[in-house]
């Protein structure tokens, strides 16, 4: 950690502290003066991971977990969530250009959008989604192993060694707010010109967000999650790779939320979506339940300032 100050902080590799609370004090002091001086070190839960990969693994690509010879991961990116709600609204004809990008399904007719309604025609937009993700990955890895196998790190590996394909999502707060913003703050979608719904107002500005420990729109991100989950677990994956699943966005929720329209919980276009899944206010609590259990499927441990938000997800 001290290249961090004689050669300076890089964007790669990325740093990252296996945090424990049985570290010894002065080194816990190191690593938060070094974090507060160079925002440039990752923490993850050693006192969480161990019980899933032991106490001999590495961490692969950004985040990932992986036992040290014995399983690897292909890179996966992230999909956009909230721009797929966006597609869902607008049966797959882009908010921003107005091209028919996804499917061609029927959009939403109703100006006051029915949360049930919404939500059947993002399901099926995710469908899409999945499917799309996964093939165009498998094509990359596919490609990248004909032409640039990686001999010298997989010489390093085990003969029969597991394989993990990375995906990730990106606006799953945004996703969370914009339903419930739907569901309990009855949001009135507006047409432009060209009959594409590019803005919503919202009667009741109050309703439930996401990440202030509250169920009724907590439990819609962790639906979300597991419908996407699920999904990505149906396609066929490129040496048959076991699907994984980040909320980590790294940047691309800035380059992501340059491309989105407005969004239903208020988000306006081209605004950053939220980082991670950190919500979108401010009011986070500490406290979380659980409904996900880290062994009910291989996830992307995003950094110890997302551990407080994403406990539900990533306790054993």
């Amino acid at each position: 950690m001290n290249t961090l100050y004689n050669l300076g902080p890089a964007p790669e590799p990325n740093l990252t502290v296996l945090w424990s609370e049985r570290l010894p004090e002065p080194f816990k002091k190191f690593c938060a003066e070094v974090s507060v001086k160079t925002s440039s070190i990752q923490y993850e839960s050693d006192d969480l991971m161990r019980h899933t990969f032991g106490d001999d693994y590495s961490i692969a690509c950004c985040v990932s977990a992986a036992k040290v010879g014995q399983q690897m991961q292909f890179f996966g990116a992230r999909a956009n969530l909230a721009k797929c709600l966006l597609y869902a609204i607008n049966g797959g004809r882009d908010e921003v250009s107005g091209e028919q990008i996804g499917p061609e399904y029927a959009g939403i007719k109703n100006e006051v959008l029915d949360y049930e309604e919404v939500l059947h025609k993002f399901d099926l937009m995710m469908d899409w989604l999945a499917e799309l993700y996964v093939k165009t990955l498998n094509v990359i890895h596919f490609m990248h192993d004909k032409y640039c196998y990686e001999r010298i790190e997989m010489a390093l590996h085990d003969t029969n060694v597991t394989r993990f394909l990375a995906t990730g999502m990106a606006g799953l707060s945004v996703v969370a707010d914009s339903l419930s913003a739907i569901k309990y703050g009855k949001v009135t979608a507006v047409k432009d010109e060209r009959g594409l719904f590019t803005d919503f107002r919202i009667e009741n500005p109050d309703f439930p967000k996401f990440g202030n420990n509250d169920d009724r729109v907590d439990l819609i991100a962790v639906d979300i999650v597991k419908r996407f989950m699920n999904k990505l677990r149906k396609q066929k994956t490129y040496r048959e790779a076991i699907p994984a699943l980040s909320i980590l966005t790294i940047t691309s929720n800035v380059v992501y939320g340059k491309k989105t329209g407005n969004t239903p919980d208020g988000r306006r276009a081209g605004e950053p979506l939220s980082q991670g899944p950190i919500p979108r206010t401010l009011g986070i609590a500490v406290e979380r339940s659980q409904w996900l259990p880290w062994r009910s499927f291989p996830i992307v441990m995003p950094g110890m300032e997302f551990l407080i938000l994403f406990r539900f997800c990533l306790r054993p």
